[in-house]
């Protein structure tokens, strides 16, 4: 079974692009782009939301179900 998965997409939405949300994150835009086609996973999706000032539920609104079908 492989661990849930979430969309980068609404973060790069809101920065602009991969290179705004890494220098947000202050991580590696290879880092970012990376968990971009990969998907980021639930644990890290959390940190992350919470580094960029957000809950997770604000950047994914199904967060909660999401968390669920991972359990």
């Amino acid at each position: 079974m492989t661990a849930a998965r979430l969309s980068l997409e609404p973060l790069v939405a809101r920065y602009g692009s991969v290179s705004g949300l890494a220098r947000a994150l202050r991580r590696d835009r290879v880092q970012v782009s990376k968990w971009r086609r990969d998907g980021l996973p639930m644990a890290s999706a959390d940190r992350i939301a919470v580094a960029l000032g957000m809950h997770p539920v604000e950047v994914w609104p199904d967060w909660y179900e999401a968390t669920e079908q991972a359990a």
